[in-house]
């Protein structure tokens, strides 16, 4: 019997991101310094190679350094390059930091881009990058995150985070008077393309149960749409924070605690 090829997902999550690094320089008019490219993903590996070998006594492939690397360099805009690396060092140093059984809690980008948009604002925003042309580049890469989502089995995640926002963007514009295009324009944006295949995706950071993912997802986009309706900025990465805190660190600790008493049973 011919042996069975498990894919890791993070792979398909690295060609995804590296296709956004690119079709953003060359097709789609982002515009980004390689500086804080390179600045990101070498502050990332290097930490995650560091800490690994301290706290884990090992030496190990940083993949998820490299992704979290690309991730930051994609979903922050900064004139200055140190912002990145103080960014990149916060996110790894925030997955040996704060663990509920043995695993991270937050995702590592996201905790890493609400510090900086919240305690450094004059330093750094969240990308305002929009899909400026090339039609066929931006479903090249919708695919491939389609395609990463799915390897993963995060597609529920994607579809759940993405119907809900749709959902509470009807109604903050028939019920609220919010613009139309204004309700539902980040959903053509850069930012809320990466947010949705890349950080709400993450595998370690996201329950194991669908049940538990889809609720995360639209607990996210409701605290999103409320954050829209006081005119909050980055409103998405300070949902996602919220939720972690309130939903995904209880969920974590409940279901510890009954691994652990079914463990002692």
């Amino acid at each position: 019997m011919a042996a069975k090829i498990k894919w890791d997902a993070r792979y398909f999550i690295l060609l995804f991101l590296i296709s956004f690094v690119f079709a953003g320089q060359f097709f789609l008019g982002f515009f980004q310094r390689w500086d804080s490219f390179f600045a990101s993903v070498i502050s990332a590996v290097a930490t995650e190679l560091l800490l690994a070998r301290i706290v884990l006594k090992k030496w190990m492939f940083p993949l998820s350094a490299i992704i979290s690397g690309i991730g930051l360099s994609l979903l922050l805009s900064s004139y200055l390059v140190w912002p990145y690396v103080l960014a990149a060092v916060l996110a790894i140093v925030m997955k040996y930091v704060i663990r509920i059984g043995g695993s991270h809690v937050f995702n590592p980008n996201n905790i890493a881009i609400v510090f900086l948009l919240f305690v450094l604002p004059q330093y750094a925003v969240s990308t305002p990058k929009q899909w400026t042309n090339g039609i066929d580049v931006m479903i090249l890469i919708l695919v491939l995150g389609f395609i990463a989502a799915g390897v993963a089995k995060r597609l529920d995640t994607v579809l759940a985070f993405v119907l809900s926002f749709v959902l509470f963007a009807a109604l903050r514009h028939y019920l609220f008077g919010e613009p139309l295009y204004y309700a539902f324009g980040p959903i053509l944006g850069a930012s809320f393309q990466l947010f949705t295949f890349f950080m709400i995706t993450d595998p370690k950071t996201t329950a194991p149960n669908p049940a538990a993912r889809m609720t995360a997802a639209f607990l996210i986009a409701f605290v999103d749409a409320l954050f829209r309706l006081q005119a909050i900025t980055n409103s998405l990465f300070y949902a996602a924070f919220i939720v972690t805190v309130l939903y995904g660190i209880p969920y974590r600790l409940l279901s510890l605690k009954r691994r652990n008493k079914s463990i002692n049973a």
